[in-house]
């Protein structure tokens, strides 16, 4: 299990998974996916543990950031899709 500080111990490649299902239906900035994920229940995310995240999935190609009014707003790129796509049939 990885801490990933967060307030809630999440397994390896968990925290991948639920950002990316969340940026495949539409892209959103870092407070944005914050809420969504809080408010589906997986547990209270600290946001600088998320932006991290955010910018480290970037590097790895599985994100896009387009900055707007002084933000970055992330969508999942093509690779993002099929990582997700491997990532829930490892699920399975």
């Amino acid at each position: 299990m990885i801490a990933l500080n967060l307030c809630v111990a999440l397994e390896y490649n968990q925290l991948k998974r639920l950002i990316l299902r969340a940026l495949a239906q539409e892209a959103k900035d870092s407070l944005t996916l914050v809420a969504q994920l809080s408010h589906e229940g997986v547990g209270h995310f600290e946001i600088h543990a998320v932006r991290m995240a955010l910018v480290r999935y970037y590097k790895q190609g599985l994100l896009n950031r387009e900055r707007r009014g002084g933000m970055f707003t992330y969508s999942i790129s093509e690779r993002g899709r099929r990582r997700l796509d491997w990532l829930e049939s490892l699920r399975e």
